[in-house]
């Protein structure tokens, strides 16, 4: 079945209970590797309410390259380019091992925090405004998935 054959607004609800009805992991945990071939079902889905926000715009959403950054840095240190390589790489295995919190502290004592928030406010906030897709929202509990038959082959 295509779906062109269904409504937007059924095919978005049939996504969003899909999501909230069944638990993918828990499914995936309990299935065995194998092919599996023609994949019949007939499933009833009911849905007690779908919200969907409306259409907004934001900032958009920059990453920073982190290699590209320290290339350039790297590039800027001139003669002292491989002491500084090598204090990237113990700065970049100590960080692996720091935890949430500590990072985040971390950040805020430096000034790297700091930074970011006028790297966000000087230069990504001037760049175009992105369109941004409302939110669907279901209620997990108001969601009923009920498996009327199945069929299927495996190898």
């Amino acid at each position: 079945m295509s779906q062109a054959s269904i409504s937007p607004q059924f095919a978005l609800a049939l996504l969003q209970a899909s999501k909230k009805g069944i638990d993918a992991k828990v499914a995936r945990e309990e299935t065995g590797p194998g092919v599996y071939r023609n994949i019949k079902m007939v499933v009833e889905v009911e849905v007690d309410e779908m919200r969907v926000a409306p259409d907004t715009d934001r900032a958009p959403t920059a990453s920073i390259p982190l290699l590209p950054t320290c290339a350039l840095l790297l590039k800027r240190m001139g003669v002292q380019r491989d002491q500084a390589l090598e204090v990237l790489k113990d700065v970049m295995t100590e960080a692996l091992d720091l935890g949430k919190d500590a990072s985040k502290t971390l950040l805020e004592d430096t000034g790297v925090a700091d930074m970011e928030k006028r790297l966000k406010e000087e230069v990504i906030a001037k760049l175009p405004r992105v369109e941004t897709k409302g939110a669907v929202k279901v209620d997990k509990d108001g969601v009923r998935v009920t498996l009327q038959s199945m069929s299927m082959d495996r190898d």
